[in-house]
């Protein structure tokens, strides 16, 4: 059993190697009063061994025989991002309240103070208003069969923060919507990121911006920062994505490779940069 003072972090990985168990051990120091739990989605390919004291291997099928309907465009958990924390409610029921920290996303704050703080000011939900009008969004149109346009709330959850009774609510929300939903109707099924702010808000819950927290200007889905330039992110309470080697590398190029070039470019520019303060500094001491 646990302790209901606690409160559980989901670290969700699809792999494990040396940078996802620096950027776990990371999480782990930043949630020092936190259960912090090793989630691995092995729908695809076995993660592999490791000494963590506290994982959940599980795939899509785990899920889908709790009731959540098999649909969405491209994979499962990522389209349906909100679905492993059903999981683990339905096996750790009793944390009042939950973390979630998908790999690549790197805290700079005390997870403590932020659940003390939603906990203080009865907080249900914090996740980061995506900043794009309704019409450029990119996933509006999945939502408008269960929901009216104006209350559609898109919302990043690479890192998210969500009381028991919230989970429960979306939870039970998606079970009714799937029992009535025709799963080859994958267009109009509501994606993860945008359902979780719409339903809770709908539903009368209270939410908070991640962003006021504190500094969050390097959080979004693009462009990647190297884990090398994490140094130069400690103001940021979250930074993402975060990735290194050959991950890096493609997410540079997933806007095609003009958007890839101009982010080098960048890149090379800020280093540069450093390079000619860290020379100029060290010219000064002399």
């Amino acid at each position: 059993m646990t302790n209901s003072a606690r409160y559980a972090v989901l670290f969700k990985a699809f792999f494990l190697d040396e940078f996802v168990i620096r950027r776990l051990a990371r999480v782990v120091a930043a949630a020092p009063s936190g259960d912090v739990y090793l989630m691995l989605d092995e729908t695809n390919a076995s993660a592999g061994p490791s000494s963590f004291p506290r994982i959940i291997r599980y795939c899509e099928a785990d899920v889908i025989a709790l009731g959540f309907l098999k649909c969405g465009q491209g994979s499962l958990f990522w389209y349906n991002a909100d679905y492993p924390l059903y999981y683990f409610q339905h096996l750790w029921p009793d944390y009042k309240n939950f973390v979630v920290i998908e790999y690549d996303a790197v805290p700079n704050i005390n997870l403590d103070v932020m659940v003390a703080a939603c906990t203080a000011d009865a907080i249900d939900f914090v996740g980061q208003p995506i900043a794009k009008t309704l019409d450029s969004y990119w996933w509006t149109s999945t939502m408008l069969r269960y929901y009216p346009r104006a209350a559609v709330r898109p919302t990043l959850m690479c890192v998210a923060l969500f009381s028991a009774a919230a989970v429960r609510h979306l939870a039970a929300c998606r079970l009714r919507q799937g029992a009535e939903h025709n799963p080859a109707d994958t267009k109009h099924w509501p994606i993860g990121e945008t359902f979780v702010g719409t339903e809770l808000a709908v539903g009368g819950f209270r939410s908070r911006d991640l962003a006021s927290f504190g500094v969050l200007t390097r959080y979004d889905w693009w462009p990647p920062t190297h884990e090398s330039e994490l140094s130069d992110c400690a103001a940021e309470i979250f930074v993402h994505p975060v990735l290194t080697g050959r991950l890096y590398v493609r997410s540079l190029f997933k806007s095609g490779i003009i958007s890839g070039v101009i982010i080098i470019v960048k890149l090379g520019a800020a280093w540069l940069s450093r390079r000619r303060r860290g020379i100029t500094m060290a010219l000064s001491r002399h």
